[in-house]
């Protein structure tokens, strides 16, 4: 009996030891950090996605939490600086020895600390990277949230081709993966479907002078064009468009769909095409979103939301949904096993997510979105 005992204490022990071997999990925590800009072009896209996680996570903890444990969750500010985002996961893994991340900013920020969450074995779940860059390969720690830019330029692409064919096409997009992502998808649906693209080109990151872009678009003989870029970089663009007197029709993904956007562009953006796989939030199937928000967000933070907060709240679903999965025996090897055989997680207010072994960005589909600048709102485009 007494050798039975001594057995079982030494694989308790072996057990309690190689779960110990996980940072930012306590019997009663688990702890989950951030970081997106707060600041910068960006800072209002980055501040509404990590109101959202902080919704989901007052709204499980409400509940009980994961399997008992509450989420402690630790966002940053990178200011949209790859060089900052490196510093502070840096700082989330040393100092606040996180368990899994929600979001590492763009693109390049995210191919910047990838080698360091692969090293450690930190589960991460973005809703802020769409770029085929941090998908493909596959890396074992990495989820995304949403659909690949290239998918979703070529489909807006497909969409106008059909409602507004013959159009002669200008394209601007940031120098950078997320950029040149949508330049690609854009520019291969214009081939395919047999439509004029006479300008191509790309920016610098934090550019605020766009006269001789714009400039070249008009000595193209454009008339419509599709922007790959921050909302305020595309409100600089529409105007100077307006001022050298053409009346281009506009495109664009997501990146503009929300609420200050309306006044960035004022009545130059109006019949503005985007987009996206996130309702408005003024969206009647957003109404139990609000609810929650209400319930959960600083009251502050309310008028900062937009589709951003929305995914961010996703996001830090279904990264709880994996570690959920789990059990009590909580590991980052597990999160990531049971996040790669997630089949069809509703959320409530996305399509439903998916991951697989070989599909680590989830599989949705959007629709296109109008800016009506009479109602100033974002409306489904009319069928």
């Amino acid at each position: 009996m007494k050798r039975l005992m001594m057995a079982a204490l030494a694989a308790c022990v072996c057990a309690t030891a190689a779960w110990a071997q996980d940072p930012g999990v306590t019997d009663k925590e688990i702890v989950v950090g951030a970081t997106t800009p707060f600041t910068g072009p960006a800072g209002v896209l980055g501040y509404a996605t990590a109101i959202g996680s902080q919704i989901a996570a007052a709204e499980i903890n409400a509940a009980g939490g994961i399997n008992g444990r509450m989420i402690k969750f630790v966002p940053e500010d990178d200011g949209y600086v790859p060089a900052r985002t490196v510093q502070q996961v840096q700082k989330l893994i040393d100092v606040d020895k996180i368990f899994a991340l929600t979001s590492a900013s763009g693109a390049a920020s995210t191919l910047a600390v990838l080698p360091m969450l692969e090293e450690k074995g930190i589960p991460s779940v973005t809703p802020l990277v769409a770029s085929l860059a941090t998908f493909d390969p596959v890396r074992k720690t990495h989820f995304g949230i949403g659909m690949a830019y290239r998918d979703a330029s070529f489909d807006l692409m497909k969409f106008i081709a059909a409602k507004k064919p013959g159009l002669k096409w200008a394209v601007i997009v940031q120098d950078d993966e997320s950029g040149i992502d949508q330049e690609v998808g854009f520019v291969r649906g214009a081939k395919e479907l047999n439509q004029q693209v006479v300008n191509v080109q790309r920016h610098k990151r934090g550019q605020t002078d766009f006269s001789a872009e714009v400039l070249r678009v008009k000595e193209s003989g454009a008339n419509a064009i599709f922007l790959g870029t921050f909302p305020a970089m595309q409100a600089s663009i529409i105007r100077e468009s307006k001022k050298l007197g053409m009346n281009l029709f506009v495109s664009t993904l997501w990146l503009s769909h929300f609420p200050p956007m309306i006044d960035l562009v004022g009545e130059e953006g109006d019949g503005m095409l985007l987009y996206d796989f996130v309702p408005s939030l003024d969206d009647p199937s957003m109404a139990g979103f609000l609810a929650l928000a209400k319930k959960h967000a600083n009251p502050a933070d309310l008028p900062k939301m937009n589709r951003y907060t929305a995914i961010g709240y996703v996001a830090m679903k279904v990264l709880a949904e994996g570690m959920k999965q789990c059990g009590r025996n909580l590991t980052r090897a597990c999160t990531m096993a049971k996040l790669e055989g997630l089949k069809a997680f509703k959320t409530g207010i996305m399509p439903p997510i998916s991951f697989s072994g070989k599909q680590h960005l989830s599989e949705v589909t959007g629709y296109p979105i109008l800016l009506d600048m009479k109602q100033k709102k974002f409306l489904p485009y009319p069928r």
